[in-house]
């Protein structure tokens, strides 16, 4: 496995452009000005405390939220401007893995793969859609459990596919919002190291918004702190972590 600092070093294209970005819900300030650059097969953690605005940042990105001001480029487009059609076309694009993992329940693990290729891919044939199930499935070691019910599987194993699914359509980005909540610390620390594993299969770019200081450790390029609807401090984990800033190092006790 490439080291995250090389994958960082060799990855120079913008794909995802924020500045200024704002956003309140009656008259709360949830995003004051928040600017980020995320580079060709990166990723970001946007670190910071429950219920200040990380999951806002990125489900505006794919358009499931409009900001009130600011300018948000995916790919070099411009979000805001875009219309349904052009958003449907860019989430095809774009991976968004939901706190919740979102699986249906009525649905079997296969059902639940199945559905986003139905409807995003024209794929020609059954054998080709199972083809990209199976790939999926082994991707995150869960092939074994192909024709189970989400109720049949533990938080971890509904974590990894919930990140099949998103792998199945083969996204540029992925967005991931708090990937290891809920988990005991073995089963996070093995989702942080299988997104690892996906940025350098896939060379996946990624945001991943999280609260879980080893799992930003692991995972991480570079981190952003969000506080107060602002990017307080940003840099790599050691960056951050040798700062002098006693405000930045509260943030990045480990235990």
């Amino acid at each position: 496995m490439a080291r995250k600092e090389d994958i960082l070093i060799s990855s120079n294209g913008i794909v995802i452009e924020i500045n200024h970005l704002k956003k309140y819900f009656n008259g709360l300030r949830v995003l004051e000005d928040v600017s980020l650059v995320l580079k060709k097969s990166e990723n970001i953690v946007v670190l910071g405390k429950s219920g200040i605005g990380k999951s806002v940042l990125i489900k505006c990105i794919v358009g499931l939220i409009q900001p009130d001001s600011g300018s948000l480029k995916v790919f070099g487009k411009e979000v805001t401007e875009m219309k349904p059609k052009e958003l449907n076309e860019l989430r095809t694009k774009v991976g968004f893995i939901f706190q919740g993992n979102a699986l249906y329940d009525s649905m079997t693990v296969r059902e639940n793969l199945e559905f986003p290729l139905r409807r995003n891919k024209a794929l020609k044939n059954s054998h080709e859609i199972e083809g990209l199930i199976v790939e999926a499935l082994e991707n995150v070691d869960l092939l074994d459990t192909i024709n189970k019910m989400p109720d049949e599987l533990s938080g971890g194993m509904k974590k990894r596919i919930g990140l099949a699914r998103t792998l199945i359509l083969k996204p540029e980005i992925i967005l991931y919002d708090e990937p290891t909540t809920g988990l005991d610390p073995l089963t996070s620390k093995e989702i942080s190291k299988l997104i690892l594993e996906v940025q350098t299969k896939y060379k996946a770019s990624s945001i991943i918004i999280t609260h879980d200081l080893n799992s930003a450790k692991i995972t991480s390029n570079r981190m952003l702190i969000l506080n107060e609807g602002v990017i307080k401090a940003r840099g790599t984990f050691e960056e951050l972590k040798n700062s002098e800033d006693k405000w930045v190092q509260s943030y990045l006790k480990i235990e």
